[in-house]
């Protein structure tokens, strides 16, 4: 069987035109129909006899599947893609019995980030192989399951999930379920899928139990301790007809759950009782921490739990204990951010848009690997924004999803998420693969937007970022109304531009590729066009002499501010009122760290006032916010891994662990942690073993390694 054919549908699909939703962001054009329904979910099932020997069942669907093999719920699938590079998963089956495979198959129909859906592509691929290879084949047959209804919620993310158990056929995972009068899959029309086999591993799921359980009028309230991301489960014995009310949220108000979340999305479902005994089937996920369950007097409610999920993470390779400052409680809040966020890829947040940034990623993928030690996410998310220039060589802004949208920003940070993994892996072959689309990148910007000089002047095309929300941007003064870009040219852009440019060039160091020598050319015209001596520090626009925040970090980051401006920069810094928003933020320390000013910078990743993680801890946080504050950002997202740069700071620039892939041992050790810290203890996973950093009142911190196998058997 050739990878890209043997797909199945139901016979309703027949008339549903399938079309391509990826284009440019500023292509309006309206998507020609499909004829497809919104929100179609589908029960499979096939029974298979097997012979002794081994089996192996390959699995994929678009848009989504949960999996279920002799009535055991075994996991989800698969990893969102492009068709070019489309993953199945693949599970083990032991001969010698009669297997019911079960599934539930899911077509969202909405055009975001989360799925490649809305464009009329709904199937089942399944190949059942044998101890000699052999192709067993199994007969399916479906039911369209009508219990689940709901109106679209965040950025058109997911549709909420009203559950009638009347409608909904109780058992039919199980062996022996009466299917006689389902009926049959057909062939699927298309043929352009390529499939392979995934490249991450499968979600983790499992039952989380509430820390308090507690009643309220109507019903209970649920606490989990910390936000989660999952689905709400529970058992209810009722009358026909009888309505259980649903809400979850992130946090409390006045002592209910607050279940309109700040970030746009309501929380509130109704389930619908059958008579007698029912069990409440959550399809897609949620974050939250709180739940109320409301009903009736005359219901019964039981086995109230969570089912969580997220990317696999061992909880005792990461651990971060240090009273002094909350440091530990930051790296914990970002960590449980990060594993959250972590699910088929690194999406933003898991409520409003569960979408995979590019920008983002750039900071949770390198947290992630502090806290795992594992680049399989990484590189899928690589590869998800590689095969994104097949809409535009200057690269999508979230990928792999079908909502287009494009970010100069987010595009010119590649490179460092790149760089990011040839510093973790030392894969030279990676990076090479890596380089041709970065290089092709940058040359589009040269093509259409470079000047001269060699800076990039109205990149218009692209959304100028600068900073979200906009009035975290420190008054920068560059005329940036989405999506008109005005006149001139402006900082941040260029001050990327020459980030990426360098990036482009170390990597070609490191392949032994000739030397471009781009960015020479656009450092000189930088400092020639930003750099106001009277200051000594950048402005904002080659017109202005505001000089912002935004407007020196990332030039500081790499490397662009003049040693005579580093005082300036420090103190710009640590003026009250000089704000950025947490992602910048990231990218201002790494600027602090470049320049030696350690005691500074962990000053600022342990401030007091509202712009830092110690304001989210004062708020509540168990997960890092959007924003340092709940107030600051009309939406926020109280579960945002683009704050979770606390991480490698504390790491690399405190502790000093610096991936290093020229040193023999692959980090170098160069601690700067301030003399007063007391109690400091952290142990992160790193290429197979596991490093410990402490440090105790009037010592030097100590650095051990030990092998990572003699740890994951004790």
């Amino acid at each position: 069987m050739s990878p890209h054919t043997g797909w199945l549908t139901v016979p309703e699909w027949a008339a549903v035109r399938q079309i391509e939703v990826r284009r440019r962001e500023q292509d309006f054009s309206p998507l020609p129909p499909t004829g497809a329904p919104d929100n179609l979910h589908v029960l499979a099932r096939g029974v298979v006899t097997l012979g002794e020997g081994d089996y192996r069942l390959r699995l994929t669907a678009d848009d989504h599947y949960q999996l279920w093999l002799n009535g055991v719920y075994t996991g989800q699938g698969p990893a969102p893609a492009y068709p070019e590079r489309y993953p199945w998963l693949t599970y083990p089956l032991t001969g010698g019995q009669t297997v019911t495979v079960a599934l539930h198959l899911y077509y969202q129909g909405l055009v975001n980030r989360v799925w490649n859906s809305g464009d009329g592509r709904f199937g089942l691929w399944a190949e059942l192989t044998g101890p000699a290879g052999e192709i067993c084949s199994i007969d399916w047959r479906y039911q369209i399951c009508t219990a689940y209804s709901g109106a679209p919620l965040g950025y058109d993310t997911q549709l909420l999930e009203d559950f009638d158990s009347r409608r909904y056929p109780e058992g039919w995972e199980q062996p022996g379920y009466d299917d006689s009068a389902w009926g049959r899959l057909v062939p699927a029309l298309w043929a352009d899928y390529h499939l392979i086999p995934q490249e991450t591993e499968p979600l983790w799921e499992g039952e989380t139990e509430p820390t308090e359980v507690r009643p309220i009028p109507g019903g209970l309230l649920l606490d989990f301790g910390r936000e989660i991301a999952g689905t709400l489960h529970l058992s209810a014995r009722g009358h026909a007809g009888q309505i259980v009310t649903l809400r979850l949220g992130e946090e409390l108000e006045n002592g209910r759950v607050r279940y309109e979340l700040r970030c746009n999305c309501r929380y509130e479902e109704r389930w619908t009782l059958d008579e007698g005994d029912n069990t409440l089937h959550p399809y897609d996920y949620k974050a939250f921490r709180y739940a109320e369950v409301l009903y009736p007097e005359d219901v019964e409610v039981g086995h109230l739990h969570a089912r969580e999920r997220h990317y696999p993470m061992d909880e005792r390779l990461s651990t971060l204990r240090c009273p002094t400052d909350e440091l530990g409680d930051i790296f914990t809040i970002c960590k449980n951010a990060v594993r959250c966020c972590t699910q088929e890829g690194f999406v933003d947040c898991c409520t409003r848009e569960k979408g995979q940034y590019l920008g983002d990623a750039v900071i949770t993928a390198r947290s992630h690997l502090w806290l795992t030690g594992d680049a399989a996410m990484l590189r899928k998310c690589i590869r998800d924004f590689l095969a994104s220039a097949r809409v535009s060589p200057t690269l999508m802004a979230v990928a792999p999803g079908s909502l287009m949208q494009e970010i100069g920003d987010y595009s010119l940070l590649f490179p460092q998420l790149v760089w990011t993994d040839w510093e973790f892996t030392g894969d030279r072959a990676f990076l090479g693969e890596c380089l041709p689309a970065i290089s092709a990148m940058l040359d589009a910007f040269v093509a259409k937007w470079q000047r001269p000089d060699g800076l990039l002047e109205r990149v218009d095309e692209l959304w100028n970022l600068v900073d979200w929300p906009d009035n975290l941007r420190d008054g920068y003064d560059f005329p940036l109304t989405r999506p008109i870009v005005g006149p001139g040219v402006h900082n941040v852009i260029n001050a990327l531009w020459y980030g990426a440019l360098t990036a482009e060039e170390r990597m070609r160091s490191v392949l032994g590729l000739p030397e471009k020598n781009r960015s020479d050319r656009a450092r000189e015209a930088f400092l020639h066009t930003f750099y106001r001596p009277g200051q000594r520090l950048f402005a904002d626009s080659e017109t202005s002499d505001h000089c912002s925040l935004h407007a020196n970090l990332y030039a500081a980051c790499f490397g662009l501010l003049p040693e005579e401006g580093w005082e300036a920069y420090e103190r710009l810094l640590c003026t009250p009122g000089r704000v950025c928003g947490v992602l910048p933020m990231y990218f201002a320390l790494r600027g602090l760290g470049r320049m030696g000013k350690y005691e500074t910078l962990y000053r600022l990743v342990t401030r007091t006032d509202e712009y830092g993680w110690r304001n989210m801890l004062r708020e509540g946080a168990t997960a890092c916010f959007e924003a340092w504050g709940k107030e600051q950002k009309w939406n926020t997202s109280l579960c945002h891994p683009w704050a979770s740069g606390a991480i490698p700071l504390i790491v690399e620039e405190l502790a000093g662990l610096r991936p290093d892939p020229d040193n023999a041992e692959g980090f170098r050790f160069e601690p700067h942690l301030p003399e007063g810290l007391d109690g400091f203890t952290l142990q992160v996973p790193f290429r197979g073993s596991l490093l410990n950093v402490t440090k105790r009142a009037g010592e030097l911190p100590a650095l051990e390694r030990m092998e990572l196998v003699c740890f994951t058997q004790n």
